[in-house]
């Protein structure tokens, strides 16, 4: 069997046309008038790679350039010499397939795991300073944008801050916090957590219930976003770019634009809504007060939140089946489901 190649003898740019065959165990090159024997142990094969040529390089020094793969896949079957298995893994449509696949599925599970990973490990070692800087520049954006001043009286505030005051944080807190005063009727009642420890709490929320205690449940559980760093975790979870920028270059301009989205929005996960419950949990019972506290508010923040969108509720013939719905895909919890966590009695009772 003859196989037509170039050659190239390594000392000069020229390349020579060959034929190459088999003779025992030696590959003979035959060209215009030498004859050259390469022992079959010292000829290296490269990998296929497309249609480009395939390279047969001699130990001894010199290569042979071949075109035609076919033959070549011939003359080595002949030869009873097969490719690796990494070869043959390359040019197979079927691991092609199953890479591909994998791909997929690395990427889906970083965005699953190992992005929420990393944006907690930078969160939680975010320097006060830059906690400090966002707290204020989101507090100056909400202040011009969409909150306006308290209407709530000088002295029921000071009641309020003297309340929240003494309720002492869990031993393992990292922040001071403090608690200011705003209005947004848009929003309705609302109580939501900047990164630097300060709790924004709405007078709607304050008109909500006559329990002061219920209002302090809601700040615990804020306090729990804050301690979690949640807000600062969906903006480094938005942008992977952003994730790495503050990590490698300490930019946080980017960060800085969409806390105020985030912070309003306040879509947290199911699993940090569930942080932050356990946290107002822990910390009420530290303070001597019922969890059941917070499942008491969080039963009349919804009922005043549907009440004002009740425009948009669906018909009562389909209100059970959206429902169910509605709760699985929100990003919160359902409330019933919340509560039973934090007041297992009450909720029985239900």
């Amino acid at each position: 069997m003859v196989l037509e190649a170039r050659y190239f003898d390594g000392k000069t740019a020229a390349a020579q046309t060959v034929s190459l065959m088999l003779d025992a165990h030696d590959l003979v090159l035959r060209g215009s008038g030498f004859e050259l024997r390469w022992p079959l142990g010292e000829v290296h094969i490269s990998e296929r790679l497309g249609s480009t040529p395939c390279l047969l390089t001699y130990a001894g020094g010199g290569h042979c350039e071949v075109i035609d793969h076919a033959e070549l896949e011939a003359l080595l079957a002949r030869l009873g010499t097969r490719r690796s298995w990494l070869d043959g893994m390359q040019h197979s449509m079927v691991w092609a397939l199953f890479a591909a696949a994998l791909i997929v599925l690395s990427l889906l599970a970083a965005y699953r795991y190992l992005l929420p990973w990393g944006a907690e490990a930078i969160a939680m070692h975010a320097p006060g300073g830059v906690l400090q800087q966002m707290g204020s520049s989101t507090l100056e954006t909400l202040d011009r944008v969409m909150l306006q001043p308290s209407k709530l009286d000088a002295a029921r505030q000071q009641e309020l801050s003297d309340a929240y005051a003494r309720l002492k944080p869990l031993p393992d807190a990292q922040l001071q916090y403090r608690i200011v005063f705003r209005s947004a009727p848009g929003m309705g009642a609302n109580a939501f957590a900047l990164p630097d420890g300060t709790i924004v709490m709405l007078d709607e929320l304050v008109e909500l219930t006559k329990d002061d205690n219920e209002i302090i449940a809601v700040l615990a559980h804020e306090r729990g976003h804050v301690e979690r760093r949640h807000a600062l975790r969906m903006v480094l979870q938005s942008s992977a770019v952003g994730l790495v920028l503050t990590w490698y270059m300490g930019d946080v301009s980017s960060l800085l634009a969409t806390l105020p989205a985030v912070v309003v929005q306040a879509k947290y996960s199911r699993d940090m809504e569930n942080e932050a419950d356990e946290y107002a949990e822990r910390t009420l019972r530290h303070n001597a007060l019922s969890p059941c506290l917070l499942a008491s508010i969080l039963d009349k923040l919804e009922a005043s939140h549907l009440a004002r969108n009740a425009g948009k509720r669906l018909p009562a013939t389909e209100a059970g089946k959206g429902d169910e719905v509605l709760d699985y895909l929100s990003s919160h919890p359902a409330t019933k489901e919340r509560a039973s966590q934090l007041c297992p009695a009450e909720s029985s009772q239900r």
